[in-house]
């Protein structure tokens, strides 16, 4: 009987074939009384050395099968094993509890684990699986065990597992490693980066596909939607072959045709389009879509990754590193954005009835200037590796910006009598992402370089509606006619003040969105790197002028499912017209071509 499971689809692609269940070995930890502390201890440090030389190896092996980029996965990893507060735990121990090193590890790792887990926040959580993947292999050495692997498969399977490690995904090969699907895990772990990377389709966060799927059923991922299909009915089968077949046709298409194409709607109006990114590692990604630039540089990862606040060397090595790689296309480095649903455990942050209304992001920076100086000082040495811009998060209102421009000033003034070198013309943009910030958003304006609306907050907080909670989920609509409002309210404020105005929300990397938008006036679309190339044809199949009038159109609907209808059938058409001048070797009309126009449905009166 067919089973059908949701997930979170973290790598697009189909992928069809038989079940592979992977479970990581599970090592027999003794636990005995010593006397040789020392020798204990030595035993530790050889099996440290061991696990270093076999990451090093690891790094070289990622480079040279996905990039440098990627390999940098395994720095971290390195940095594990070297911690030097975990080297002190285990010697602490040792004095202590006079136990095996094996013994006294293992529950050290059993313990951190938990305390990252318990924070309520995916990505931290995510971390988590670094730090067993690194105490694991030490283990392993210590008790003189072969872990299990991917590395060699007998034919080509859907990987099935409870959760990956990244040396796993790494070390997997990719010749039979047809699609991953996970119980665990989320989209921004080191095993979903390198899935993406690998371009093997990828859904986690599964619950119980472990459960499900035994050896040699057939599988369906659906990296695109979500979805894992265990033991599918005939039907299935053949309706994901056709969609798999389509999608592969299509794909390529948009590569020959779209890859060296500007973006620029078929009028000439350019529109970049920018990658959203969290670890430097994801640039390739933006560099093989041939992204414009960065548009959203999240860096809070620095944080989460770490079990202490990350040096001001550590915060710019990072950013300079981005710069560097996309020069001299813009990287906008959002400042960091904690609180809410993102708490660290070593700063203490204080558990609060409503998080995502409490103390986080901007309110958490200005109240913590020495993070937050530390953070801007390091964006600023890195401005003269490339072209640096600075976005702060969840601005409300003008005494705010001000409040942060002066905290800025400060910085700014430090580096100057220190004599350190920075662009001291970094542009300055706000985040719209609450609605305050809408209404005073000519206000903001004037004070601004730039904006970026952040769709994913703005959309949760104008409609009251919690993106985590499964039971409201489907009232997150991104065509609410609500949203649509604000967002042409904000891009008038902007364009009133000659400041451009741009989006980084996931909505911008939704191709039924993308002629909306542009009609909108949006200037630019930041989105994930694997979103570009579907965008970036809708960007190039669109004529301003048709554009604004959809726009107009769509704003007069009154509720989320004319929106919807009216969104889905014009792109539905559009599709279809790019599939028909594809198949037919018609080359894309440069100035001609004017599809029908699409009238919004009317609905009787209630």
């Amino acid at each position: 009987m067919e089973i059908a499971l949701k997930g979170i689809g973290v790598s697009p692609g189909i992928a069809i074939g038989p079940a592979l269940p992977f479970r990581v070995h599970s090592l027999d930890v003794p636990k005995y009384p010593v006397r040789d502390r020392s020798a204990e201890l030595e035993r530790f440090n050889r099996a440290r050395d061991e696990v270093r030389q076999d990451l090093q190896r690891l790094h070289q092996q990622t480079a040279s099968k996905i990039g440098d980029e990627h390999a940098d996965i395994f720095k971290s990893h390195l940095m594990i094993v070297d911690d030097i507060k975990l080297r002190e735990d285990v010697e602490s121990r040792l004095e202590t509890e006079s136990y095996n090193v094996e013994y006294l590890l293992d529950d050290i790792i059993t313990q951190h684990t938990k305390m990252m887990e318990s924070v309520d926040d995916s990505r931290f959580r995510e971390r988590a699986m670094d730090f067993v993947d690194v105490g694991t292999s030490i283990l392993s050495k210590l008790l003189n065990t072969d872990l299990r692997s991917l590395e060699h498969l007998e034919r080509p399977s859907i990987v099935i597992a409870h959760d990956l490690a990244p040396s796993d995904t790494a070390k997997m090969d990719v010749e039979h490693a047809l699609g991953l699907a996970t119980d665990a895990s989320g989209p921004t772990s080191h095993t979903a980066i390198l899935a993406r990377a690998l371009e093997i389709p990828a859904v986690v966060g599964l619950k119980h596909v472990g459960a499900h799927a035994l050896p040699g059923d057939t599988v369906i991922v659906d990296g695109n939607e979500g979805y894992v299909y265990i033991r599918p009915n005939a039907e299935t089968v053949a309706r994901f072959r056709e969609e798999k077949r389509r999608l592969e046709e299509e794909s390529r298409a948009l590569l020959l045709v779209e890859h060296d194409r500007p973006s620029a709607t078929l009028d000439g109006h350019p529109v970049p389009l920018l990658a959203n990114i969290e670890l430097p590692l994801e640039i390739s990604h933006g560099v093989k879509v041939k992204a414009q630039g960065v548009g959203l540089y999240r860096t809070e990862y620095l944080f989460l990754n770490h079990t202490s606040l990350p040096t001001e060397e550590e915060q710019f090595r990072a950013y300079a590193q981005v710069a560097e790689a996309m020069r001299p296309a813009p990287v906008v480095i959002r400042t960091l954005d904690l609180g809410g649903d993102k708490l660290v455990a070593h700063l203490r942050l204080d558990e609060e009835t409503n998080p995502q209304l409490g103390w986080r992001a901007i309110r958490f920076c200005l109240e913590r200037p020495d993070i937050f100086k530390a953070q801007l000082r390091a964006i600023f040495r890195a401005s003269v590796h490339g072209n640096v811009q600075i976005m702060f998060p969840l601005i409300s209102g003008l005494d705010e910006l001000r409040q942060v421009k002066n905290v800025v000033k400060e910085v700014c003034e430090d580096l100057v009598r220190r004599g350190v070198s920075f662009d001291k013309n970094v542009k300055l943009g706000s985040m719209i992402e609450v609605p305050s910030a809408v209404s005073l958003a000519d206000v903001l304006a004037k004070e601004c370089d730039f904006f970026s609306i952040g769709t994913n907050d703005l959309i949760q907080y104008s409609l009251a509606v919690d993106r985590g909670n499964e039971k409201i989920a489907h009232m997150y609509q991104p065509g609410h006619p609500a949203v649509l409002r604000m967002i042409q309210l904000t891009v008038r404020a902007a364009k009133a003040a000659r400041i451009p105005c741009g989006i980084c929300g996931e909505m911008a990397g939704m191709p039924m969105f993308t002629e909306l938008l542009l009609g909108l006036g949006v200037d630019s679309l930041s989105m994930s790197a694997v979103a570009i190339p579907l965008v970036r044809a809708e960007v190039s199949g669109t004529r301003l002028t048709e554009a604004k009038r959809l726009a107009r159109r769509a704003l007069k609907l009154s509720t989320v499912s004319e929106v919807t209808a009216f969104l889905s059938k014009r792109y539905k058409e559009r599709r279809a017209l790019a599939r028909y001048l594809g198949q037919s070797g018609t080359a894309r009309p440069a100035g001609n071509h004017r599809p029908s126009p699409v009238k919004p449905r009317k609905t009787p009166r209630k």
